[in-house]
């Protein structure tokens, strides 16, 4: 890596987040790769805040400088390419469809853009409102096995819809009150094998699982940095073996539960060095036990086995 390059503002949210992150844990010798460094050139970060896996191995960062950039899995630099528009705001998350497509959540522009792998644009869905169709401030997308289309979405509406494969609006499958608490910025969802969605209710420090037909099935997590609470979960995934991965921005670790919410681990600490995190935004895992970190704050993705 090269000597790190942080702006004012980067400074300030480090001073700030490594503050309010849990004191760090342990680490763990299996730290397989650290990708990028600060920076604005090829390979390199500016606040990450979007990570995503394609199924040929690549994997896909969106940053704070609306960039979004693709890389082989071992990190070598693909390819990059700008959002549309960015002055008003920038991406917090994108995934890739099983077909190759990539949807970027257009944050701050209410909206989702669908790329394919090198950038060029397909299309554009979603508009700024509250109704059918439009959005307030995206977060995160997700693909079901019939191929319709969901977003997550907080800043007023907080709540999930369901797009057709022609990306049209279908309906909302999920807003409002959830298990006693409105759910407060749902920022990262997945569809599991069994065809279920699971929600990070990042500002409510829990996980939710529902019905693809919006039954809630199951809640989990309380504020707190014991094992089995959480702060600010960001990012979420499942295994190969059907275990969550929770990636708490607040608490600058990865838990790993089951599906009843017991927690089985935990992964990193607050900190600068390698096996450590600042404020990590995302996460995914490999089929081979391979886990991707979004390590935000410290500007790169760090690469571990389980």
């Amino acid at each position: 890596m090269g000597r790190l390059r942080v702006t004012v503002e980067t400074l300030a949210g480090l001073m700030i987040f490594i503050g309010a992150c849990s004191p760090a844990a342990p680490q763990p010798a299996n730290v397989m790769n650290v990708i990028g460094e600060a920076g604005r050139g090829p390979g390199a970060f500016a606040y990450p805040r979007g990570i995503a896996s394609a199924a040929d191995g690549t994997f896909y960062v969106v940053d704070k400088s609306a960039r979004v950039q693709r890389f082989a899995a071992d990190g070598t630099f693909l390819v990059e390419w700008k959002m549309p528009d960015y002055a008003g705001g920038k991406p917090v998350g994108l995934s890739v469809h099983g077909d190759g497509r990539v949807f970027v959540a257009d944050t701050h522009y209410h909206r989702v853009v669908v790329y394919e792998a090198d950038g060029a644009e397909l299309a554009r869905f979603g508009a700024e409102g509250d109704g059918d169709g439009q959005f307030r401030l995206p977060t995160d997308v997700a693909f079901d096995a019939a191929g319709f289309v969901y977003v997550a979405e907080y800043g007023g509406n907080d709540r999930i819809t369901q797009w057709s494969p022609e990306l049209t609006f279908d309906r909302v499958v999920v807003a409002g009150e959830v298990g006693g608490e409105p759910m407060q910025r749902p920022a990262a969802i997945v569809i599991d094998d069994e065809q279920t969605l699971w929600v990070a209710d990042a500002c409510n420090h829990r996980i939710l699982r529902f019905s693809l037909d919006g039954r809630l099935l199951h809640s989990f997590g309380t504020l707190g940095r014991d094992a089995g609470q959480m702060r600010y979960p960001y990012g979420l995934d499942i295994d190969a073996e059907g275990r969550l991965v929770v990636c708490e921005y607040g608490n600058c670790r990865v838990q790993w539960f089951d599906r009843t919410g017991r927690s089985l681990g935990m992964w990193g600490g607050a900190g600068r060095e390698v096996g450590q995190l600042n404020s990590p935004w995302g996460v995914f895992c490999r089929a081979n036990g391979v886990v991707y970190v979004l390590d935000s704050l410290n500007m790169r993705v760090q690469v571990f086995r389980r």
